[in-house]
């Protein structure tokens, strides 16, 4: 009897233990806060292809249809946003080049039927691009 109210005394404590000891605490998951980045001349609006919306067209939309740029030379002023809408039934890859006809950090990444992508002119100049996947296709921007 003596045995079995030892056995029974540590089971009790156990309990009286375990009831009074708190589990660890659960931590969420940490943020780490986006680390800004440097911000090039021209700073995609939508860097992430974006489908198109049955918005109202702006003037300083090119459509691309039939393996073209429409239209293939757009004059906008400075601080405005382009919009590329892809209407063909093919993907396309806009990449900007430099003077020395080299690609450009400026990418839409591949727009698939009917995506869009937008970028932002900040600074007046000539900026020309070509679709990476179709280079016969080329366009200018011309910045005022």
């Amino acid at each position: 009897m003596r045995i079995h109210g030892l056995a029974f005394s540590l089971i009790i404590a156990a309990v009286i233990i375990a009831g009074c000891t708190q589990p660890a605490a659960i931590q969420p998951p940490q943020t780490i806060p986006a680390t800004p980045s440097t911000v090039p001349v021209q700073t995609p609006a939508t860097p992430i292809p974006t489908p198109i919306s049955q918005a109202t067209v702006s003037a300083n939309t090119i459509t691309i249809k039939n393996f073209a740029f429409d239209p293939q030379r757009l004059t906008v002023n400075t601080g405005s946003i382009v919009r590329w809408e892809n209407r063909d039934n093919a993907p396309h890859r806009i990449v900007f080049i430099d003077s020395a006809g080299r690609d450009t950090d400026v990418d839409s990444s591949v727009l698939s039927s009917s995506q869009s992508w937008s970028n932002r002119f900040d600074t007046p100049g000539t900026y020309d691009y070509y679709c990476k996947i179709h280079p016969e296709m080329t366009g200018t921007i011309i910045v005022v």
